[in-house]
């Protein structure tokens, strides 16, 4: 069944006042969340919400689906629709056009206002705990792909100036494989992932816990599919999914990651920079200027 996102609000909105308390729980949680709710099961969105299966198949039939499963692929296919890179950026400059202001202006108060919303989505404690595996791991395995390569480049060179070995997973298909063999139980593996659910990324995690080797997951919308997968999940939300994303709030969040491990180890990441800075001073390869 083929629905636009406002066809399916209007749905879910029309029916509201015919709904039981418990079936306008769930409207509302969908209304507000159909990107999360897309890879969720029946029996976890019910968890969620502390509601029962029964519920679940009760409220889809009562908004016109045949069951649960009917709701759910139709969930999956607004996510898709609305995370194509060619309608996420229509969306977002009419938005620009539509607003008073400079652009500038603009999208830094809508930057501003993801990282405040990622620094009540992210629990302290499993921020600690995703540092305490980094700092447990004899080297460290970052993956990331497409555009949030960017990501797992900037730990390396952080990490590295650190003195962590560090490794970095950017490649596509069975070119993966290549560094994905060399990790080792002892090791930690830091994961970015959003929005697309790929081959690579559930490869990558399923690999670490199958050796058991500790896994961070930073992502915006696939913690509720692959959060069992990973021992730490940090929720680095970038707006609706239907809007232009930037890597600003991922990155904050791995800056942030990379700045409480060096005040962990603070006389070994200060002698790594002095070693650095040693055999820049005597190998004539100092950079230009």
């Amino acid at each position: 069944m083929k629905e636009e996102l406002d066809d399916f609000q209007h749905r879910l909105e029309s029916r509201l006042p015919s709904l039981t308390k418990s079936q306008q729980r769930i409207a509302s949680y969908l209304l507000a969340n159909y990107d999360e709710a897309a890879f969720l099961s029946s029996a976890e969105l019910a968890d969620r919400l502390d509601l029962s299966e029964a519920t679940m198949a009760r409220f889809a039939q009562a908004v016109g689906y045949e069951d649960f499963r009917e709701l759910r692929r139709c969930l999956q296919g607004l996510f898709r629709a609305q995370a194509m890179p060619a309608s996420r950026l229509q969306r977002k400059l009419s938005e620009l056009a539509s607003s008073q202001g400079h652009v500038l202006t603009k999208v830094l108060a809508m930057e501003l206002q993801y990282l405040t919303e990622t620094s009540q989505s992210i629990d302290l404690d499993d921020f600690d705990r995703a540092v305490d595996i980094l700092l447990s791991g004899e080297r460290i395995f970052v993956f990331a792909s497409g555009p949030s390569g960017i990501l797992a480049d900037l730990a390396m060179w952080r990490f590295r100036r650190l003195g962590i070995p560090t490794v970095t997973m950017t490649e596509s298909g069975r070119h993966l494989l290549e560094n994905l063999q060399l990790l080792q139980a002892e090791d930690a593996v830091l994961v970015a992932g959003f929005q697309h659910l790929t081959t690579e990324l559930n490869t990558t995690l399923n690999h670490a816990r199958a050796i058991g080797c500790h896994s961070i997951l930073l992502t915006d919308t696939l913690g509720p599919v692959l959060g069992c997968k990973a021992d730490v999940t940090l929720a680095a939300r970038r707006g609706p999914v239907s809007t232009f994303h930037s890597l600003t709030v991922p990155m904050s969040v791995l800056n942030a990651l990379i700045l409480a491990v060096a005040m962990a180890r603070p006389e070994e990441s200060l002698t790594a920079l002095n070693r650095l800075q040693q055999l820049r001073a005597t190998s004539g390869l100092q950079a230009p200027g």
